[in-house]
């Protein structure tokens, strides 16, 4: 007896070494991470993946930049994680060899407990699918591991920012990756609480302005203009709304270079200038997308792009409840509900500002479990249906559902085959 229990440890012990023991070990973990502005969509999908029961289980940092689920999928267990840094790691983690620590990023480790709320039981609308969810965690609650799969917002040729001074990204190569675009990315334009029109005297505050020119945004973004009176329009506090403050000096939220929504913003928006370089109080750079929703929601005097289905934490019910509000480009909205079809300017191009979302993988195998996982996780993404299920649904598109298509993400537009009446 003294020997078989003697030789089932050493048995343990060596399982353990190759990985093979215990239920986490047997998982299969597919890490994607890489574009901030494809979070919430990114994050969406996996609910799709997981088997109904038992309940999968989703934890979310404090930011929300990283989410693991933790679920069954045909019966075996996986693990899916998703980190939000930007659109450059989605290409340059893949362009390493997973073995290369360069191609690591960190991802919450889900069995840390620090911080977090819940979890509480949560039902997807449409279709009744439902989750624990766990929300709240430190954002120091991280394992660094390689990525898989690196989502990015643009084609990699489109990188070639600046900003701060001093962060320069160069057009990346990415060519050597099995690249698929998945679905369509829109951007909207943002402003602070403050901003408002005119009334007919000029002397007084008459609501919310409804949009800014392609040209006017150029010159905001480039620091041509730096108070909103020079366009037209001024600003007011909380605690005196109907009085115009004296001056109303804009406060910009950008993202820094590496950043896939910056570089769709200079390739669609930004055509004839280039945004400031410089960094101070009113020039704010962030490195993800819920830097620059900080940024629009402490500042009611400011202007600020980011992916459109980021409007949900300004509407009712939000985390930043009438902080910030959507404005027109060029009278275009990536998400309109007084339309029939909100998302008609973005199908029909009437509204420039959006990319193809592109998952990258590298060619070689990271093994047949995760290749199969991640090889679903993409078809998924890419499909129609998919986009009718999930939340960011609302406010994507698919493939499928746009008139209008383009080769290289500064455009031009090109008309699908089609009368298009929906477009008329």
């Amino acid at each position: 007896m003294k020997c078989t229990t003697q030789y089932m440890s050493i048995l343990a012990g060596a399982l353990a070494l190759a990985g093979l023991a215990g239920t986490a070990e047997a998982q299969t973990a597919l890490n994607a991470g890489g574009s901030s502005a494809g979070r919430n969509f990114a994050t969406d999908v996996p609910l799709n993946l997981c088997d109904a029961a038992p309940l999968p289980s989703r934890f979310a940092s404090a930011d929300n930049n990283k989410i693991t689920w933790v679920c069954n999928r045909g019966g075996l267990p996986v693990i899916m994680r998703y980190s939000a840094t930007g659109s450059s790691d989605g290409v340059n983690k893949l362009l390493q060899p997973a073995s290369n620590p360069a191609s690591n990023m960190l991802f919450l480790d889900h069995t840390l407990t620090t911080g977090c709320t819940g979890p509480t039981l949560v039902t997807r609308p449409a279709d009744g699918k439902q989750y624990n969810n766990t929300t709240g965690c430190n954002n120091a609650n991280t394992i660094s591991l390689p990525v898989h799969l690196g989502a990015s917002d643009v084609q990699g040729a489109s990188f070639h920012q600046s900003g701060p001074l001093g962060t320069t990204v160069s057009p990346l190569d990415d060519s050597t990756l099995t690249s698929v675009t998945t679905a369509i990315v829109p951007f909207s334009i943002f402003v602070g609480k403050g901003v408002v029109k005119l009334d007919a005297a000029g002397t007084g505050p008459a609501g919310a302005i409804s949009g800014l020119s392609r040209l006017e945004i150029e010159r905001i973004f480039s620091k041509q203009v730096t108070d909103w009176r020079q366009l037209g329009y001024g600003t007011v506090t909380d605690a005196a709304p109907g009085v115009l403050e004296a001056t109303s000096p804009i406060t910009l939220c950008m993202r820094s270079a590496g950043s896939g929504t910056k570089a769709a913003f200079d390739e669609t928006v930004m055509i004839n200038a280039t945004e400031t370089l410089l960094a101070n109080t009113t020039s704010v750079f962030s490195s993800s997308s819920s830097g620059v929703l900080t940024c629009l929601a402490g500042n009611r005097r400011s202007v600020g792009y980011m992916d459109a289905d980021a409007v949900v934490s300004f509407n009712p019910g939000g985390a930043n409840n009438g902080l910030a509000y959507v404005v027109r480009l060029d009278g275009g909205l990536a998400h309109d509900p007084s339309l029939t079809d909100p998302k008609r300017d973005l199908k029909c191009g009437k509204y420039a500002y959006w990319a193809g979302w592109r998952l990258n993988r590298r060619t070689a195998s990271e093994g047949a479990a995760i290749d199969a996982l991640a090889q679903a996780y993409v078809d998924n993404a890419s499909a129609q249906t998919t986009i009718a299920i999930i939340p960011t649904g609302a406010y994507w598109a698919s493939d499928e559902e746009m008139a209008v298509s383009k080769n290289v993400d500064k455009g031009p537009l090109i008309w699908k085959a089609g009368a298009h009446p929906e477009c008329r």
